[in-house]
């Protein structure tokens, strides 16, 4: 119920961000308002800086001593599904058929480009075998040595997952100890630097931000004279 009466009450509050035509109604009136840029933020105890889809930062609007943002930035810092029906003029909050839209890695609206050396889609399944468990699909690509760490155009795959999403579930599987990190499309990083364990499967979740990008960038953490592999496992999933 707490987090009901949140997004509730941001509701009532938030600036909604709509779509060209529905300004051109004559119940809509222009306001002069000012934006704050000291205003600062916590989210869930924890230092919180708003953004737009792009990862750019969006500043509260003060209006009658009220403060506002962006409903849609509020529902995807939440995690609450916003959609505008501009045939109904209507803001459609949470998921209508009470089903969580998950988009899994096999999805054909997920696409893949690679920044490496060398880079598989790996269907093969005796490739596939990774501590004891065949999996049915993944992408590989070669990692950089240690030596050279993170730089611009460090080995990657860039996801476009067809729209936006919250959270990023990543199934990994690493042939060396490597660190990895996952970046959205104006390489801004979405999560620290993580380590990976040689032959084990890690999977981690990855708050997305509400963008429809994500770059996962690897390099070997051993030096190893052959670049390993990371494998990114087709299970992974976006919601």
């Amino acid at each position: 119920m707490k987090k009901k009466g949140l997004i509730l009450l941001f509701v009532a509050t938030a600036l909604l961000s709509l779509s060209t035509g529905a300004f051109a109604a004559s119940n809509i009136n222009e306001i002069k308002a000012i934006l704050n840029k000291d205003i600062k933020f916590v989210k869930n105890g924890s230092s919180w800086r708003p953004t737009d889809d792009r990862g750019s930062q969006v500043l509260p609007i003060v209006y009658n001593g009220t403060t506002y943002l962006p409903l849609r930035v509020i529902a995807d810092a939440f995690q609450i599904p916003v959609k505008w029906n501009a045939a109904s003029q209507t803001i459609e909050l949470g998921e209508g058929n009470g089903q969580i839209d998950v988009t899994t890695f096999f999805s054909k609206d997920v696409k893949v480009d690679f920044w490496s050396e060398k880079s598989y889609d790996v269907i093969d399944k005796k490739q596939l075998v990774f501590e004891g468990k065949t999996y049915n699909g993944a992408y590989a690509f070669t990692a950089e040595n240690v030596g050279l760490g993170w730089y611009d155009g460090s080995p990657n795959a860039k996801f476009n997952f067809g729209k936006k999403y919250n959270t990023l579930h990543l199934a990994l599987y690493a042939e060396s100890a490597m660190k990895i990190r996952v970046l959205n499309a104006n390489n801004q990083q979405l999560s620290k630097e993580m380590s990976l364990e040689e032959g084990k499967v890690t999977e981690i979740d990855i708050d997305l931000q509400g963008s429809q990008y994500a770059i996962v960038s690897a390099y070997d953490a051993q030096n190893q004279a052959v670049k390993p592999l990371l494998y990114i496992l087709k299970d992974s999933y976006v919601k």
